[in-house]
C-alpha cells in the first residue's frame, strides 16, 4: 500500500499522507478489550492489530499487545523477534509498525526492502539507524524520538516521510541520501538537528516543521526541491557549502529551471543572527513571508539580472502550490503579487547594509525599486506599458538605476552637456562684445545672433564659413557649461525664444543628474 504512493498523482499522494492520515484516530472507537480479539489499535490499513494483549495496566490505559505497549520491563527479545517476522513476511511489500512502542531500536547498516510504515510510532531510548538503507518508502509521520535519533549515512532509496515527527533530542542526518521527496513537513527538532553533507536528489520538504536549537546543514545537499515551509527555527541552523537546485548548472541551464531549491516561505527564525547560509547557491530559494533581515548570507550565490542579484520570487513558476503567496491577487492587473517580493528585497537590503557591504545591499535596492515600477493598476496593456516605463520612477531608473549607477547619471551629464552645445547654435547664440575679454576696450560695441547658418562674427578675421562654424560650436560648449555652473556673465547668450527654453532645460537636468551622481557615489563608497 505505502509502495503504490510512488506512482500515484501528486494530489493523491498529499490526500494519502496529510488527509486520511492527518489526524489522531479516535481512541475510544478503536481501542478494545482482549475480549473482542485481542489488541485493536488501527493500524495502517484501517484493521485493527489483532495481536494477543499483553498484560500491563500500569502502563497502558487500555490493553494492548506486547508492540504497542508502553511498559518499559516489556521482552526486548520478543519484540524484537516479533519486528524481524512483520518484515520477513513483508518481504518487498508494506511492514506496518503504525503505533509501536520502540524501547530498543538498534539497526544501524541494516537493509530494509520492505516499504516501512512507522507513522505515530514512539521510540522511547536511543534510535540507531545509521547507515541503514530503505529500498522501498520510508515513512516516519507523527513519530516521536524520544532521545537521540541517529540517520547518519542512512539512505532512502525512496520517498522518506517525517512530517509530523517529533525529535525531542539531538537528530543526526548526517551524511544521509535522499534519492526521492524527503518530507520534514511539521517536524519538530527540539535540541541540535545535523543535515551535515545529507543529499537530497530530489524533493526535500520541512514545511511547518520547528528547530528549536541548534541546526546544522553544513555540506548538505538539496539538489531538486527542499522545503522548509513553515519551520520554526528557535535555535541555531547552518547551511554551510549545501547544495541546492542548481548549484552545478550553468546560468543558461538554470534560466530554463523555474522550481525552485529550498523553499523557507513562511519559516521562523527565533535567533536570527544562528542562521548561517556559507558558501551555497540560492539562486532557487524561496524566501517570502519569511524575515531574513538578520540571518547570516556569507559568500552566498544568488540568481542574477542584468549583472545584479535577484531573488528566486521574480521567476518561480507561479502555478506550483508552494508559490501560491506569489499569485496576484484577484482582480490585479500585475503578473505576480509585486509587492510581497519588494517586501523581501528590502529585508535582504537592510541586512546586507547593516554589515556594510554596500555593493549587494545596492542590489536588492534595484530590486526593491523594480517590483515597485512594475506595480500598476492599469488593465490595458498599452497603458500599464506607459505607466511601467513612463512614470517618474521608470526615469529613475534610466538616469541611474535608482541610485546604484555612479556611471550612467555621469554618462548622460556629459551627453546632455553635448546636446545643448549643438541646439545653441541651431536657436541662435547673442554674440555680446562688452563682454568678450578678447576685445579691446574702447572698440564699437556689438551684438550680434550667429546660427550654424550665419556664425561670422564682425570684425574677426575672415575665414571659411566651415572653420567659422567649428568656432560657434566651440563657443556654444563654452556657453553650455556656464549655464550648468550657473554663470551670468556670458558672451554668447542663447537667444528668445528657443534658446532661452533650452537654457531653463539645462538648468533643469544637469544638476539633477549632478545630485543623482554624487548620491551613486555616497552609496557605493561610503563608510
Amino acid at each position: 500500500m505505502l509502495e503504490s504512493a510512488a506512482n500515484v498523482s501528486e494530489s493523491e499522494e498529499k490526500e494519502q499522507r496529510d488527509g486520511r492520515a492527518a489526524a489522531p484516530v479516535d481512541q475510544s472507537i478503536l481501542e478494545g478489550s482482549s475480549s473482542r480479539g485481542g489488541c485493536q489499535l488501527q493500524m495502517y490499513d484501517g484493521e485493527a492489530c489483532g495481536r494477543p494483549i499483553h498484560t500491563a495496566p500500569a502502563h497502558d490505559a487500555k490493553p494492548v499487545c506486547l508492540m504497542h505497549s508502553r511498559d518499559p520491563e516489556k521482552s526486548d527479545a520478543a519484540f524484537q523477534e516479533e519486528f524481524e517476522a512483520i518484515l520477513k513476511a513483508a518481504g518487498n511489500d508494506v511492514a506496518d509498525f503504525t503505533k509501536f512502542i520502540f524501547t530498543k531500536a538498534d539497526y544501524w547498516r541494516r537493509e530494509i526492502t520492505a516499504a516501512c510504515v512507522f507513522r505515530d510510532t514512539v521510540f522511547t531510548q536511543k534510535a540507531y539507524f545509521s547507515n541503514a538503507k530503505f529500498t522501498r518508502n520510508a515513512d516516519f509521520g507523527w513519530a516521536t524520538f524520544t532521545q537521540y535519533a541517529h540517520f547518519g549515512g542512512a539512505t532512502f532509496a525512496r520517498k522518506a516521510y517525517f512530517n509530523n515527527a517529533k525529535f525531542k533530542q539531538n537528530a543526526n542526518f548526517y551524511s544521509a541520501t535522499f534519492t526521492q521527496n524527503a518530507n520534514f513537513s511539521d517536524a519538530t527538532f527540539t535540541q541540535d538537528a545535523d543535515f551535515i553533507k545529507a543529499t537530497f536528489t530530489q524533493g526535500a520538504n520541512f514545511q511547518e516543521g520547528t528547530l528549536a536549537q541548534n541546526a546544522g546543514f553544513g555540506g548538505a545537499k538539496f539538489m531538486q526541491e527542499a522545503r522548509f515551509a513553515g519551520t520554526k527555527f528557535l535555535g541555531a541552523a547552518e547551511f554551510r557549502e549545501t547544495k541546492f537546485r542548481g548549484h552545478d548548472k550553468d546560468r543558461k541551464e538554470r534560466a530554463q529551471e523555474f522550481l525552485p531549491g529550498p523553499v523557507f516561505s513562511l519559516a521562523e527564525f527565533s535567533q536570527p543572527e544562528k542562521i548561517i547560509f556559507y558558501r551555497t547557491y540560492l539562486g532557487q530559494a524561496l524566501f517570502h513571508n519569511c524575515d531574513v533581515s538578520k540571518v547570516t548570507f556569507s559568500s552566498v550565490k544568488w540568481g542574477e539580472r542584468e549583472g545584479k542579484r535577484m531573488v528566486f520570487e521574480e521567476e518561480v513558476d507561479l502555478a506550483a502550490d508552494f508559490a501560491e503567496a506569489l499569485r496576484p491577487a484577484e482582480g490585479s492587473s500585475d503578473e505576480r503579487n509585486y509587492g510581497l517580493i519588494a517586501e523581501l528585497y528590502q529585508q535582504l537590503k537592510k541586512n546586507y547594509d547593516e554589515r556594510k557591504d554596500y555593493w549587494t545591499a545596492g542590489d536588492f535596492h534595484y530590486g526593491e525599486m523594480e517590483m515597485k515600477r512594475l506595480t500598476s493598476r492599469r488593465k490595458n496593456k498599452v497603458l500599464r506599458w506607459l505607466v511601467q516605463n513612463l512614470r517618474l520612477v521608470a526615469w529613475y531608473r534610466w538616469a541611474s538605476e535608482y541610485g546604484e549607477s555612479y556611471l550612467r547619471p555621469a554618462l548622460w551629464l556629459a551627453t546632455i552637456l553635448l546636446g545643448f552645445a549643438l541646439l545653441y547654435p541651431v536657436a541662435g547664440l547673442h554674440y555680446d562684445s562688452s563682454k568678450d575679454p578678447h576685445v579691446v576696450r574702447g572698440a564699437p560695441q556689438t551684438s550680434e545672433l550667429l546660427t550654424y547658418w550665419d556664425p561670422f562674427v564682425p570684425g574677426q578675421a575672415s575665414t571659411s564659413r566651415h572653420k567659422a562654424q567649428w568656432r560657434l560650436l566651440g563657443h556654444s560648449c563654452v556657453t553650455a557649461l556656464d549655464v550648468a555652473t550657473f554663470q551670468r556673465d556670458r558672451t554668447y547668450e542663447p537667444a528668445y525664444p528657443w534658446g532661452r527654453l533650452l537654457l531653463l532645460l539645462e538648468i533643469l537636468l544637469v544638476p539633477t543628474l549632478f545630485g543623482l551622481f554624487l548620491l551613486a557615489v555616497q552609496r557605493q563608497f561610503r563608510r
